[in-house]
């Protein structure tokens, strides 16, 4: 999981240091032949503060995505890209309209630079 703002990167930060101590506090105990009930009990928290900490971290993507696709944001980006795509072929229509000027514009000038060449060469 790769976290995409500030939010989720300090969520799963500290996430990861809940685990850490959990692990820490487990083995200490073990050590100490404490019983399996503390055991079981630091797992579960490790485990419920894990779910959390996703929960928090995915459930603001996903209500995010789900506005976005389905509210008046998406139509106005939707709008916005149609006319941007809109305006893009109008440009590209206009460039080839010039670049069409311009090869007519070519043709003329050869024209015109072999007509003055045969002139020259008359001249001689």
């Amino acid at each position: 999981m790769k976290p995409r703002n500030g939010t989720e990167l300090a969520t799963v930060c500290a996430s990861a240091v809940v685990a850490i101590a959990v692990v820490i506090v487990v083995a200490v105990m073990a050590h100490q032949g404490e019983g399996t009930e503390g055991v079981a009990v630091a797992i579960a928290a490790a485990a419920g503060a894990g779910i959390v900490a996703w929960a928090r971290a995915f459930g603001a993507r996903r209500s995010a995505k789900a506005e976005l696709t389905s509210g008046e944001k998406y139509r106005g980006l939707a709008d916005e890209y149609r006319r941007l795509a809109d305006l893009a072929v109008t440009a590209q229509e206009h460039t080839d309209l010039k670049l069409g000027d311009v090869g007519v514009q070519l043709d003329y000038m050869r024209e015109q630079m072999e007509s003055m060449q045969k002139i020259l060469k008359e001249v001689e």
